[in-house]
């Protein structure tokens, strides 16, 4: 965990800002593509494994020889944006067909409905809403302490996002095809 210093440099902003939306984001995926909900769960759903997404910013990403308000709103709002595709995930496997086999799948229906958090594909990113600056604003001096509810507002922005829910469904087979359906076939 880093602490600001007061005068703020540009790399302790970004290390301080690691602390709140990239750790609160990467510590709470459940499924990724390293750990899906069911087999049958496409590659194309995901963005990153558990272990979350590395933040994309340096000191250098805040330009400029003065450190100004605009430019750290800016580079952390855009940052944050990033993260908006590891939210919440409802992951549903639905059974086709009548059932009544002896396939894989006899009864048709949902067999699997959960929500976790989820390191989603970026078409799942969402936007931003207003995010209250806390006194980062232009011509003021940058302390701290403003910088400190500014990342707080971040990362509520960024939690608020995560739980709006994408939900996903994918739809197999009643049975086995290979297994059942063209087995049964040879006995004909």
């Amino acid at each position: 965990m880093a602490t600001l210093s007061d005068p703020v440099r540009k790399q302790n902003i970004v290390d301080r800002f690691a602390d709140f939306v990239p750790a609160d984001a990467n510590g709470s995926i459940v499924w990724a593509n390293n750990n899906v909900p069911f087999s049958e769960a496409p590659a194309d759903w995901w963005g990153g494994s558990t272990s979350g997404k590395a933040i994309g910013i340096v000191g250098g990403s805040i330009t400029g020889t003065t450190i100004t308000a605009s430019t750290i709103r800016s580079v952390l709002l855009a940052e944050t944006q990033l993260y908006t595709n590891i939210r919440n995930l409802r992951a549903i496997l639905f059974v086709d067909g009548g059932g009544g086999n002896t396939g894989s799948r006899p009864t048709p229906g949902v067999v699997f409905d959960q929500t976790q958090v989820s390191y989603l594909d970026t078409g799942a990113r969402q936007t931003l809403g207003a995010v209250a600056d806390s006194g980062v604003v232009t011509d003021s001096l940058v302390s701290a302490s403003n910088l400190e509810g500014y990342f707080t507002n971040l990362r509520t922005e960024y939690r608020a996002k995560r739980g709006v829910t994408v939900d996903r469904q994918v739809n197999v087979c009643h049975a086995s095809c290979h297994s059942s359906c063209h087995g049964s076939r040879g006995r004909r």
